[in-house]
């Protein structure tokens, strides 16, 4: 057997990823109540400074926690602590042992498709919560000697990248060489996610094989013993990785040097994929969930696509020499090797792909050499203990800067191109497995080859079997438009669980998308953290259009967002009601709208928006209506699917507005009630009133609030009614988001949160 050690790796970390999906690991329990204040002993084992509301905070992290009162045999875990400003009379050593009080805050879940899952990361990370306004109780003597000098280098070199360097700058390279990205602004790391170079980013082989091999080179010239520098290149860059905080990533790249130099010394041969499985199994071993990890994920089958799948997409070439455009070739079959392993993911972590990354990375990569090898003779130039010092690290500061800025350039300039972003969504895990069979069947066609390539009559003749060029790019073409192409069926309405606010998502069997409502008061950047990712996790770049029941804040503060940031989802028209209070909110929208340049309209009773599999009609307000409440002028539309399925989408409609609809509804021809009912205004027993329900009998009752509201939504009279009506009720408090699947004049419901 070939790799014998590398097919036990494997073959334990398929293991792993199936025990995962049969067996998925219980959550951690919480023991300690939210909001409670404790007083938690722990060693620090991580500490950076982090800048929150913009003051400098300290913030720990704490292994080995346990309880003031708990007996040690009870340690474990880690907690993550920001310290009040001025709550340390000293700054705790790292390695010590320490008593902190603070408020205690758990980590929340993702409640939507495309959300951000912390409590599933710090699972990950082996964080169980966190502390807020923490201070120092008592604090030991001992300390990490090892670790403490660790830290203090890091933040001495912070400080010259600080001095010598414009911020922004600063932010990149401490985050580039140093692994400190809480400083990174939303402006470069968005940018150079979008672009595909979010790698650069992040401790890996790049920085360990620059940093290592030239130092160990340096050694060699030297003539020092061979053993000799590799065990003192090894023991630095173990250093270097504690310094930067030892990721995944940084842990791979580290290991596999390691091991490359291990075999040089006892002249073995290295075998990277048997390194790249060994450093996989070992992750694991430790820590199972981080098969769930992007950066794991991302960083491993970098490596795999270059060690297994660039040969495989490579043209056959019969000569040896190499001249540049065979070099050039070469590089990019790395890059799709790459793209084979990564495209996928992308789609699983991001739900887009950076179309131009290939050619971006073709020139970022060189240059991030240049880029590093700068970014030392800053750190080494500033270091000296004379003035001249500062001056040469500037000067190297400023090719960094030059380097950086052709960076932001090259990126911006990508992201202009035509289809710059490809987002397909989310794709089925069944598709997922199709394009990982279509990769594999490439790869053992390919190796097939080379086993009958080596018989020899073929050796003989120079005939080198395998699958032509033309085969191998159209099944690569073939699986990755398997797994981009998403079928839409029937009529999609999903309920967002958008807090204390509303937002309403339809797909029409034609793939049209719509938006009704979008905002929160309970949730900050609701646009950013929860509206836009479950677009993209749907595969949505533009809405056809966006309609705003009324203008209050729960209502329109993601579409505001939206609006506002007009590359992210593109809107192609605002539909609002035609009694609409032209307040500071409405002029706040139109203004939007205007730099945006997109087109508002104003709805009435008897409107009617047709679409692929149902139609939206307005029931309130009626023309001429006139209110001094934003409630009040409410949008109620009752959508309606061809086989009878009736959604009711009320907005905050008070008492009036239902009568008024409820009168609309009467009017219609074999009106027999309502299949879907999205509750008004959260819940309020102020509106859902008795006789619109008694008269729409809803099946299913949609109840957008969230957790804990000062208004107690949803109110218990509000629940009665509907329990009198036979209504089956969904609150998203307490389920998620919920999606309605309309198909054939059946439906289906869907909660995201599954308790």
């Amino acid at each position: 057997m070939r790799r014998p050690l590398c097919c036990v790796c494997v073959a334990f970390v398929v293991t792993v990823f199936l025990y995962l999906k049969l067996v998925p690991l219980p959550e951690p329990a919480h023991e300690l109540p939210e909001g409670g204040t404790v007083t938690l002993i722990g060693e620090v084992c991580q500490k950076e400074y982090q800048e929150r509301y913009g003051v400098q905070t300290l913030v720990l992290q704490l292994k080995n926690v346990r309880r003031q009162a708990a007996d040690k045999a009870a340690e474990g875990g880690r907690v993550i602590c920001y310290m009040l400003p001025g709550a340390c009379l000293q700054e705790p050593k790292a390695g010590s042992t320490i008593a902190v009080e603070g408020i205690v805050s758990h980590f929340g879940r993702a409640r939507n498709p495309g959300g951000f899952d912390a409590r599933q990361y710090y699972q990950i990370l082996g964080v169980d919560f966190r502390l807020y306004k923490a201070r120092v109780v008592v604090q030991g003597s001992s300390y990490s000697v090892y670790r403490e000098i660790l830290y203090r280098l890091r933040r001495h070199f912070e400080k010259i990248f600080d001095r010598a360097l414009a911020a922004r700058d600063a932010s990149i390279m401490k985050a580039v060489l140093l692994g400190n990205k809480s400083e990174l602004d939303t402006q470069s790391r968005q940018l150079f996610q979008k672009s595909g170079i979010a790698h650069i980013l992040a401790i890996s082989g790049l920085h360990i094989t620059l940093l290592g091999m030239g130092l160990y080179r340096l050694l060699r010239r030297a003539y020092l013993p061979q053993p000799l520098c590799a065990v003192i290149c090894i023991g630095l860059m173990i250093a270097y990785g504690d310094m930067v905080g030892m990721s995944s990533s940084a842990y791979r790249a580290v290991f596999m040097f390691g091991i490359q130099l291990t075999a040089l010394m006892l002249r073995r041969t290295y075998d990277m994929l048997t390194a790249l499985a060994l450093a996989a199994m070992l992750i694991l071993l430790e820590q199972p969930l981080y098969l769930y990890h992007a950066g794991f994920l991302l960083s491993f089958g970098a490596i795999l696509g270059v060690g297994c799948l660039s040969e495989v997409v490579k043209p056959v070439r019969q000569g040896k020499s190499l001249r540049f455009l065979d070099k050039i070739v070469l590089s990019l079959c790395g890059s799709l090797g790459i793209f084979l392993i990564h495209f996928p993911l992308m789609l699983c972590i991001y739900y887009e792909f950076p179309v131009y990354s290939f050619v971006l990375n073709l020139i970022v990569i060189p240059a991030m050499s240049v880029l590093m090898a700068a970014g030392l003779l800053c750190l080494g130039a500033g270091s000296l203990p004379m003035a001249a010092g500062l001056g040469l690290a500037k000067w190297t500061g400023a090719v960094c800067h030059l380097i950086l800025a052709g960076f932001e350039w090259l990126c911006t300039k990508s992201l202009e191109l035509p289809f710059a972003n490809w987002r397909p969504g989310r794709p089925e895990n069944w598709r997922i497995y199709g394009f990982s069979a279509a990769v594999a069947a490439l790869y053992a066609a390919h190796h097939r080859g080379k086993h009958l390539s080596k018989c020899a009559a073929c050796e003989k003749r120079g005939i080198r079997i395998g699958l032509p060029m033309q085969i191998r790019l159209m099944t690569v073409l073939a699986a990755v438009i398997f797994v981009s192409n998403s079928s839409v069926s029937g009529v999609s309405v999903t309920f967002l669980d958008v807090g204390q606010g509303d937002c309403v998502w339809i797909e029409s069997e034609k793939g049209e998308h719509f938006l009704v409502d979008g905002g929160s008061t309970s949730e900050s950047a609701i646009g950013a953290y929860t509206i836009v990712p479950y677009l993209k996790y749907m595969g949505v770049s533009q809405l056809d259009a966006v309609f705003l029941t009324h203008l209050d804040s729960d209502h329109i503060s993601g579409v505001l967002e939206l609006i506002a940031d007009g590359a992210e989802i593109r809107i192609n028209r605002l539909c609002i009601s035609d009694a609409v209070m032209e307040d500071s909110a409405y002029e706040k929208v139109s203004a939007l709208c205007e730099a945006a340049q997109i087109p508002v309209y104003r709805l009435r009773a008897g409107d009617r928006v047709e679409a692929g599999g149902f139609w939206l009609e307005v029931l309130h307000p009626q023309s001429g209506y006139e209110t001094d409440s934003r409630n009040a002028s409410s949008l109620v539309m009752k959508l309606e699917t061809p086989d009878g399925i009736t959604v009711l989408l009320t907005g905050d409609v008070e008492a009036d507005g239902e009568q008024q609809a409820a009168r609309e509804l009467q009017k219609m021809p074999g009106f027999s009630g309502i299949t879907i009912y999205k509750a008004s205004h959260h819940g309020s027993r102020y509106s859902n009133t008795e006789e619109l329900i008694s008269l729409i009998q809803p099946e299913l009752a949609v109840v957008s609030c969230g957790a804990d509201n000062r208004y107690g939504h949803p109110h218990a009279e509000t629940i009665e009614r509907l329990r009198g009506a036979g209504s089956d009720i969904w609150i998203t408090k307490d389920t998620g988001a919920i999606t309605v699947k309309i198909q054939n004049g059946k439906y289906k419901v869907e909660r995201y949160l599954n308790k």
